[in-house]
C-alpha cells in the first residue's frame, strides 16, 4: 500500500500534528548516541519549542535561524519553529568556526533577515559575535522538559496560510555565493507528495541515510517520511565518515529498504567495505536506493550494485533522480524496481556541437550519461538555448515548473522565475524519449583552446590514477597569469594516499591522464593531502571555490603545486 501525504494538510505544522495521530508509534532512530524518537512525542516537543519562541518573542513569519547537529533536536526544533507559524532557516554544521564558515553565517543571517537563531549551546557565544543584534536562543532553553510534559499547554496554531513562507533554504554554494531558497507551505507539501510518489513509498517502510538535515535532501526526505508514516534511520554525516562499516550494519539492523545519498557517498561505501567482507551484511530488504544531488557517475552504478550482490542487494534498487532545494528537490525519477539505465553518446559532439548522438558503449571516444528519468506529475521540464526550447538528444539549460517550485530566491533584486514560473536550474542536460540526462553544470563548464570539456570528463581520467586517495579529483579552469608567463589553462587538483615527497611520478601520471581526454594539453597539478577538497554539505566538489582558493593562495592542504610549463621526471627503475 502506498504511503502520501493527504490533500488536505495545508501547513507543515499541521503535517506534524497529523503524522501524531495517524502514526504515534512510528520513530525517528538515530546511530550515534543510539536514541529515539517517536512522532507523538515529536509533536509534543513541538508544542513545548513553539510555546517558548513565542514567550522570547517570535511571531509568526519571523525567521528563525536553526544551527543544531543532533539530528532529533534539529526535528524537535523544526516542528516548533513551524507550529509557532515561523519560518526555517537551517543552518550547516561545520567542525569549527573558521572565518569561511563565519563569513557564510554572517551572510545567511543577514540575507534572511533573522533576528532569532536556536542554537546548540556550545555555539552560542560563537554565533553572538557573528550579528550583534542577534537574539541567540540556547537549544536547553526551549527545550525544557518538564517531567515529559509540555514547558506550556498548546496553544492554538496562528493562522497560517498555504502561500506564506515556511523556510528558506540556503543553497549548498557549490558554483556561486548562497542564495536562499524561498519556500511556502504549498511548495514543500507539494514536494513531499512528489518524493513520496517517485520514491514509491509503501506501508512498512524504512528509511535511512546519512545526510544533514540542514541540506535539502536530508531536510526533505526526512519530513517526507514523517509525513508517510514511515519508520527513519537517520545518522550525522561524520559518523558515517568515521565508521562506515559500524553505519552499514546499522542500516541493515534497522531493516532498511529505502536510501538516499549522493553519487560520493555510494563510492566512500564501495570503497570502505572490502569484498570479502560484503558476505557479513545484510542488504536483502532495501528496495529502493536513491541516487542524486551530483552527476551520477555511470560505472559506479553498475560497480556498486556488483560489489554488493553478495550481501543480498538486488541489481535493480538503485534509482537514479534529479533534484535540486528550488524544487523542494524531486524533478525526475527513474522508475522504481527498473535497473538503471545509461546512455552512451559521443564524447566530441557533447561536448562542442552540444548533440547526444548514440555511440558505442564503453568506446574510448564515447561518454555514458545516467538516464535521471522521467519528470515528475506536478513538475515540466523543458531544455532551452537561448530561451527557446530544443529538440530531442540536444544539450540545453534545464528548467523546471510546478506546484513545488520555489516563486523565486529571498530578497532577490531581479526575479530568476519568470512571470510564466519556469526557473532555471543553472543544470545543462538533454532529453532522450521522455527521459532526462543531466550532463553537467553550465558555471563548470571548462572551455579550453576553443573546445568545451565537462569537468567530469577529466576527473573521470584521473581518479583511477594510483596513489589518489579514494579517487578524489577535480578539474578546474585556471587564468592568465601575465606576471609568470602563463596562459589560461587547466589544474587538477587531487589528494593522495601520502604526504612525502618525492612527487614527480604522481604528477606525472596525473599529467599524462589528463593529457587524454584534453587532446595532449598540459595542466597545472596541485596534489592534496587527505580531504583537502572542499565540498558541500551534500557532498558536491566545490571546484570555483577551491579555484578562488588556490589562486589567492588560501587553499589549505596543498603539498605541491606544479605549473604546466614545469618539468617533472620519474623515478628511475634501480638496475640490478
Amino acid at each position: 500500500m502506498s504511503a502520501y501525504t493527504p490533500r488536505d494538510v495545508r501547513t507543515l505544522g499541521e503535517m506534524f500534528i497529523r503524522a501524531a495521530e495517524r502514526h504515534p508509534g512510528k520513530a525517528v532512530r538515530t546511530f550515534s548516541p543510539e536514541r529515539s524518537l517517536t512522532f507523538e512525542r515529536l509533536a509534543r516537543d513541538g508544542h513545548t519549542v513553539a510555546a517558548g519562541l513565542r514567550s522570547l518573542g517570535v511571531r509568526p513569519a519571523a525567521p528563525v535561524a536553526v544551527l543544531v547537529q543532533s539530528p532529533l533536536d534539529f526535528l524537535r526544533v523544526t516542528g516548533g519553529v513551524v507550529l509557532a507559524g515561523a519560518v526555517m532557516v537551517p543552518l550547516a554544521v561545520s567542525a569549527g568556526f573558521n572565518k569561511a564558515f563565519l563569513a557564510r553565517m554572517r551572510q545567511v543571517l543577514a540575507d534572511s533577515g533573522s533576528r532569532f537563531a536556536v542554537i546548540d549551546d556550545a555555539y552560542a557565544d560563537a554565533l553572538a559575535e557573528v550579528a550583534s543584534d542577534l537574539q541567540v536562543i540556547p537549544l536547553s532553553r526551549v527545550l525544557a522538559d518538564q517531567g515529559g510534559a509540555p514547558a506550556q499547554e498548546p496553544f492554538p496554531p496562528p493562522e497560517v496560510g498555504e502561500e506564506d513562507l515556511a523556510l528558506i533554504q540556503y543553497t549548498s554554494g557549490s558554483t556561486s555565493a548562497p542564495r536562499g531558497v524561498a519556500l511556502t507551505h504549498r511548495n514543500i507539501l507539494a514536494g513531499i507528495r512528489v518524493l513520496q510518489r517517485g520514491a514509491g513509498a509503501q506501508d512498512g517502510d524504512v528509511l535511512c541515510h546519512w545526510l544533514p538535515l540542514s541540506h535539502d535532501m536530508g531536510l526533505f526526505s526526512t519530513l517526507g517520511a514523517i509525513a508517510a508514516g514511515l519508520d527513519i534511520g537517520v545518522s550525522a554525516p561524520q559518523d558515517f565518515i568515521k565508521r562506515p562499516e559500524e553505519w552499514l550494519r546499522w542500516f541493515c539492523d534497522l531493516g532498511a529498504t529505502m536510501y538516499a545519498g549522493p553519487s560520493s557517498g555510494y563510492r566512500y561505501l564501495l570503497d570502505s567495505i572490502p569484498p570479502e567482507e560484503v558476505p557479513c551484511y545484510d542488504l536483502s530488504a532495501v528496495r529502493v536506493m536513491l541516487n542524486g544531488a551530483e552527476p551520477i557517475d555511470p560505472d559506479l552504478v553498475t560497480g556498486f550494485q556488483r560489489h554488493f550482490a553478495p550481501a543480498g542487494l538486488a541489481p535493480e534498487v538503485m534509482t537514479p533522480c534529479y533534484g535540486l532545494a528550488e524544487a523542494t528537490l524531486a524533478v525526475t525519477f527513474a522508475p522504481v524496481g527498473g535497473s538503471a539505465q545509461v546512455d552512451w553518446v559521443d564524447r566530441d559532439l557533447l561536448n562542442n556541437a552540444g548533440e547526444a548522438k548514440p555511440a558505442t558503449p564503453g568506446d574510448v571516444t564515447a561518454r555514458g550519461v545516467v538516464n535521471c528519468g522521467e519528470p515528475v506529475p506536478e513538475v515540466e521540464v523543458r531544455i532551452v538555448a537561448d530561451g527557446l526550447a530544443v529538440a530531442e538528444r540536444v544539450v540545453g539549460d534545464i528548467e523546471i515548473r510546478g506546484e513545488p517550485v520555489m516563486r523565486g530566491y529571498h530578497r532577490e533584486a531581479t526575479a530568476t522565475v519568470s512571470a510564466d514560473g519556469w526557473c532555471p536550474t543553472g543544470d545543462l542536460g538533454y532529453f532522450a524519449g521522455s527521459a532526462l540526462h543531466v550532463t553537467g553544470r553550465r558555471k563548470e563548464m571548462i572551455i579550453f583552446a576553443g573546445r568545451n570539456h565537462y569537468p567530469e570528463d577529466v576527473e573521470a581520467r584521473v581518479r583511477p590514477v594510483e596513489g589518489v586517495y579514494q579517487r578524489r579529483a577535480v578539474a578546474v579552469v585556471l587564468p592568465a597569469d601575465p606576471g609568470a608567463g602563463r596562459p589560461e589553462r587547466i589544474g587538477v587538483l587531487a589528494e593522495v594516499t601520502s604526504a612525502l615527497p618525492p612527487y614527480d611520478d604522481r604528477v606525472s601520471d596525473i599529467r599524462a591522464a589528463a593529457a587524454e581526454e584534453l587532446g595532449g594539453a598540459s595542466v597545472d597539478v596541485v596534489l592534496l593531502g587527505r580531504n583537502g577538497l572542499l565540498r558541500t554539505t551534500s557532498g558536491k566538489f566545490q571546484r570555483l571555490l577551491m579555484r578562488g582558493r588556490l589562486l589567492d593562495g588560501t587553499l589549505a592542504r596543498v603539498l605541491t603545486h606544479v605549473a604546466a610549463d614545469e618539468r617533472v621526471f620519474r623515478a628511475k627503475a634501480s638496475t640490478p
